[in-house]
């Protein structure tokens, strides 16, 4: 009889979560579980993995480095013959990925070739896409440039936000997982090169996350949805201090002042903030520094006539690193092209 296959799973984020839940569900757990140390809980969706594991009797492995001897030992003690990554910011080394007989597969939420890179979510929203992808391709020597075993398609709604963005990656991720893990495991999953346009999405720093007001207010609200949770969050400055603004919408009916200046919204001290082409930003939720989340309307800092900090040209160009497109992003034309 032929040895059962056996496979570890690879993720650090809660991204990876409602794959791992389902495989579980369906009898069908990974082997080994390695996820990201708690010294590295400040990145972005970061995720404990022990109860889960704990739970389903799963071996678990922490590790900052996807890359390292524990690692590599971990693998070889679990006989694992194929790796899954679904949610690590680390390349997997060709040496690790060649000693494992099946190799590796990873899943990220672009339709590549095009959005290979990091931050690939607020990336989706920052340039206005219509419809996007998730893929299950083959790892290999660089960056999401594998053969593409299976891809996702889905339509984005033109008001989603990276919290919504996010939950349905996770699901998507979870569903094309449990299609191919059979073939994976046989070594019969299909495999075809990427062809077609190719872009690469660079990192995104929390700064990169600085509120222009004197942009449109469809840029400013784009920036806020990209970034919501759970991402640092767009900010401005008031009075010195760091604003982020959790999530919110334009409201067209509300007459607005100067770039940046603060105008009443409505009534119960409803507030919002001028945007440069006219239009009004009404913040739903907001954090002062690093406090949590607030009613914008408890605030009586935010005064009508009061203005947000104007940021230093330095300040702006360090933020605009990578440029957010004025324009819809014609994913539609060019991705199935």
């Amino acid at each position: 009889m032929t040895e059962r296959r056996r496979y570890c799973y690879v993720s650090g984020l809660r991204l990876g979560v409602p794959a791992l839940e389902e495989l579980c569900a369906q009898g069908r757990p990974p082997d080994l579980v390695v996820s990201y140390p708690v010294e590295l809980a400040h990145r972005c969706g970061y995720t404990d993995f022990e109860p889960l594991t704990s739970r389903h009797g799963i071996p678990h492995l922490r590790a900052a480095d996807i890359n390292s001897d524990e690692v590599r030992d971990a693998l070889s003690t679990h006989r694992i013959d194929l790796m899954v990554v679904a949610g690590w910011s680390q390349l997997v080394h060709e040496q690790l990925l060649t000693a494992l007989p099946l190799g590796g597969v990873g899943l990220h939420p672009s339709p590549l070739p095009v959005g290979r890179g990091r931050a690939p979510i607020p990336w989706t929203i920052l340039r206005d896409m219509r419809s996007s992808a998730v893929t299950l391709f083959h790892l290999d020597r660089e960056a999401d440039t594998g053969d593409i075993v299976d891809q996702l398609w889905f339509d984005i709604p033109s008001d989603t936000t990276a919290t919504g963005l996010y939950e349905r990656v996770a699901h998507l991720q979870s569903e094309l997982l449990v299609r191919r893990l059979d073939a994976l495991l046989a070594g019969s999953a299909p495999r075809r090169p990427q062809t077609g346009h190719v872009s690469v999405w660079p990192r995104r720093r929390p700064c990169d996350g600085l509120l222009d007001f004197t942009a449109s207010g469809a840029d400013v609200d784009r920036m806020v949805r990209a970034l919501a949770d759970p991402y640092p969050g767009a900010f401005a400055r008031f009075g010195g201090a760091h604003i982020t603004l959790c999530g919110g919408s334009v409201d067209e009916t509300v007459q607005g002042g100067a770039p940046g200046q603060i105008v009443a919204a409505g009534p119960h001290r409803r507030w919002g903030v001028t945007c440069g082409d006219g239009s009004v930003f009404v913040p739903d939720s907001l954090r002062v520094d690093e406090g949590v989340r607030a009613e914008p309307t408890s605030l009586a800092m935010f005064r009508p006539g009061a203005s947000f900090d104007v940021p230093s040209p330095h300040m702006l160009v360090a933020s605009r690193s990578d440029a957010v497109p004025r324009q819809a992003f014609d994913s539609d034309a060019l991705l199935r092209a």
